[in-house]
C-alpha cells in the first residue's frame, strides 16, 4: 500500500483530545487518522445518500416490538428487493459477494457491532453480534437472506440467535 505524507492544521484542544483517545485505544495518532479516513471513505461519506441515519437503539427496539415476525420479514424483504442492488453499487461500485461482505463489515464497524468472518469449506462464514434482541435478529436475518438471494440467486444459510446472526455464503 502506497502512503503519502501530509500536514494539517488542527485546533490544539481537539488534537490533544484526539491523541489521548488514540492512546486509550492502543493506537498511534497516525493509525487512528488512517482508520477514521478509511471508515469515512468506505461508509460515512456515502451512508447518508442511501438514507442510513443513526438512531438510539432503544427507539428502534421499541418500534420493532410493534411487529410480529412475519411483518418484520416482509418489511426486510421489500426493502432488500427495492434497494439492495442500488445501495451495494453506490457503496462499493460492484455487485459481488466480496463487495457484500465488505459492506457488511463497514456497517458493523459504523454501528459498533462486533463481527467475525472466516472461510470454511469453501464458504464465507459471517457472524454479527448486535445485542438488539430477537426482533432485530429476525429483521437482519431476512435482509441477509433476501440480499444474498438477489446477489447469488440462492438463499443464504443462516443461524439466528437472540442477539446475533450468522450466515454462510
Amino acid at each position: 500500500m502506497k502512503t503519502e505524507t501530509s500536514s494539517f492544521r488542527l485546533e490544539k484542544e481537539i488534537f490533544e483530545d484526539f491523541k489521548k483517545h488514540a492512546k486509550d485505544k492502543g493506537l498511534t495518532t497516525n493509525s487512528m487518522i488512517n482508520k477514521i479516513m478509511k471508515d469515512y471513505m468506505q461508509w460515512a461519506s456515502k451512508a447518508t445518500s442511501i438514507q442510513i441515519i443513526p438512531y438510539p437503539s432503544e427507539i428502534l427496539m421499541a418500534l420493532l416490538k410493534k411487529y410480529n415476525e412475519e411483518e418484520l420479514r416482509k418489511i426486510a424483504r421489500n426493502h432488500a428487493k427495492e434497494h439492495f442492488s442500488e445501495n451495494l453499487l453506490l457503496l462499493k461500485n460492484e455487485e459481488s459477494v466480496d463487495a457484500y461482505i465488505e459492506m457488511a463489515k463497514n456497517w458493523c464497524d459504523a454501528s459498533g457491532y462486533p463481527y467475525s468472518t472466516k472461510e470454511k469449506n469453501g464458504k464465507i462464514v459471517f457472524t454479527v453480534r448486535h445485542n438488539q434482541g430477537s426482533k432485530f435478529s429476525t429483521l437482519l436475518d431476512e435482509l441477509v437472506k433476501t440480499s444474498i438471494e438477489i446477489l447469488t440467486k440462492k438463499r443464504a444459510e443462516t443461524k439466528v440467535m437472540n442477539n446475533s446472526v450468522s450466515f454462510w455464503i
